[in-house]
């Protein structure tokens, strides 16, 4: 019986131990510390429904969709090298005014590259294209202008 008690009491010394360095451990690295006062400002996050983002949206001015690229007409260009390649694109960014017209027009990829910008940029600067929405100076959009090189026997 005795070696019960013994058994029983040394158990319970150990769990006492652990639990006073535990406690000293935590101490130390400050679980028991109070907050810092740092001037940040905590705010609750909350998700918005359909009808908050869309009058947020309106609020931001982003209540239209972004601009789709429009893909033109593949144009046909004779008398190009046609060991570079007998198909490509040239994707332009265009800033588009108020009346539709061409402002400035950016390449932004190509390919091949270095050969068919030059008359992308060209065909792009003749085009009307749809004017930005009312209440807007000027909107940006992608173009995407498509070729091919007719075989020469054709």
């Amino acid at each position: 019986m005795v070696k019960a008690y013994r058994i029983f009491g040394s158990s319970l010394a150990a769990i006492v131990v652990v639990f006073l360095l535990m406690t000293i451990g935590l101490r130390i690295y400050g679980l028991f510390d109070e907050p810092e006062e740092d001037g940040l400002v905590v705010h609750p996050v909350s998700l918005l429904d359909d009808f908050q983002r869309q009058a947020l949206a309106r609020e931001l001015g982003e209540d239209r969709p972004p601009p789709m690229p429009v893909a033109a007409d593949r144009l046909d260009l004779p008398g190009i090298d046609t060991d570079i390649g007998r198909h490509g694109f040239v994707e332009l960014e265009v800033l588009v005014g108020v009346d539709g017209s061409v402002g400035t027009v950016r390449v932004i990829d190509s390919f091949p590259r270095g050969v068919y910008e030059e008359q992308a940029i060209r065909e792009v600067r003749q085009r009307r294209l749809e004017p930005p929405p009312p209440g807007t100076d000027t909107v940006t959009r992608v173009e995407i202008v498509e070729f091919s090189v007719p075989d020469d026997g054709s």
